[in-house]
C-alpha cells in the first residue's frame, strides 16, 4: 500500500495547473479548432476580458486582453486559454493521473497545433478547506499547531484570525505554503474564492482553516531556454505533485487524515 492513502473525504476544494509559454499573438486563430477538439468534454464556451499593463516609450498603457474559457458539462472543470498560458482547474479532483490526463489532452493540442517556442513556467496548486461539520468539532487537531496557535501574544487580545506563509526551495522549484485560520466565510484562498467553476461554498461565518499549496517551476534566465514539450511538462508536474502531497501530509496530522478517510 502506498504511503499516501486516498482520502475519500479529502478537504480539497480546487486543484489548478498553469502552463506558461512564449506569447502567441495570433492565438485567436487557433481557438475555433481548439474548441472543436475539446467540445465533447468541455461543451460550454465563453470569452473573458482582463486588464494588462503594457510598458512602452510613452509610458504605461492599460489594455484589454481576451481569453477563452471552456467549461465541462457539470461546470466543475475548466480550461482557460490566453495568448501566453493555459490553465486547467477542477473541483472534482480524484487522483493525480486522471488530473494529468485532462491536462495532457489540452497540452498536446497546444504542442502540435499552436507550437509555442518556449516553456516558461509550470505551476500546480491545491487549495483545501477544513471546516467543522459537527457541533464542537475540534478542527485545530487536524493540523500542526503552528497553523492555529496564538503563541506569545494571546494575552494581548482574542485572535480574530491567523495567517501564515512559508516559501520553500524544493528540488524542482519553489513552493509557497499558506494557511488561514479563524471565523471566516471563505471557502477557498482569496484569489480562488470566485472561480469560473462550481465549488462547495459555506458562506456563513464559521470556524475554519484554509490551506494553500502553490508549487511551481520556471525557466531560469541564466540557463538555456526550454522548448515547449509535453514530455518535459509531465516529468516536472509529477515532481511538483509529489512534493505538494508530501507538504500536505506534513502540515496535517494523523487524526485529521483518519477523519478524512
Amino acid at each position: 500500500m502506498s504511503e499516501y492513502e486516498k482520502l475519500t473525504n479529502q478537504p480539497l476544494v480546487i486543484t489548478l495547473a498553469e502552463f506558461r509559454f512564449s506569447a502567441i499573438l495570433k492565438m485567436e486563430n487557433y481557438v475555433s479548432a481548439f474548441q472543436d477538439y475539446l467540445r465533447q468534454d468541455f461543451p460550454h464556451f465563453s470569452t473573458t476580458q482582463t486588464q494588462e499593463m503594457v510598458f512602452n516609450p510613452n509610458g504605461i498603457q492599460v489594455k484589454a486582453s481576451t481569453g477563452w474559457l471552456f467549461l465541462s458539462s457539470n461546470k466543475k472543470s475548466a480550461l482557460m486559454l490566453d495568448k501566453d498560458k493555459i490553465t486547467f482547474m477542477t473541483s472534482s479532483y480524484n487522483r493525480f493521473p486522471q488530473f494529468w490526463d485532462d491536462c495532457q489532452k489540452a497540452l498536446s493540442f497546444i504542442e502540435k497545433e499552436v507550437k509555442p517556442a518556449l516553456l516558461l513556467r509550470i505551476g500546480l496548486r491545491y487549495s483545501d478547506l477544513i471546516i467543522g461539520k459537527e457541533e464542537n468539532e475540534q478542527i485545530e487537531s487536524y493540523v500542526q499547531p503552528v497553523v492555529c496557535n496564538t503563541g506569545y501574544i494571546e494575552n494581548i487580545g482574542k485572535q480574530a484570525h491567523r495567517i501564515n506563509e512559508t516559501v520553500l526551495e524544493t528540488n524542482v522549484g519553489r513552493m509557497a505554503i499558506r494557511s488561514l485560520y479563524g471565523v471566516l466565510n471563505l471557502s477557498a484562498w482569496h484569489d480562488l474564492s470566485e472561480p469560473p467553476i462550481i465549488i462547495n461554498k459555506y458562506p456563513k461565518h464559521s470556524n475554519r482553516i484554509l490551506l494553500d499549496f502553490d508549487h511551481f517551476w520556471q525557466s531560469n534566465e541564466n540557463e538555456e531556454d526550454v522548448p515547449f514539450n509535453v514530455q518535459f511538462i509531465e516529468k516536472k508536474l509529477n515532481l511538483l505533485h509529489e512534493k505538494s502531497r508530501e507538504a500536505f501530509w506534513e502540515i496535517t496530522t494523523l487524526e485529521g487524515r483518519e477523519h478524512w478517510k
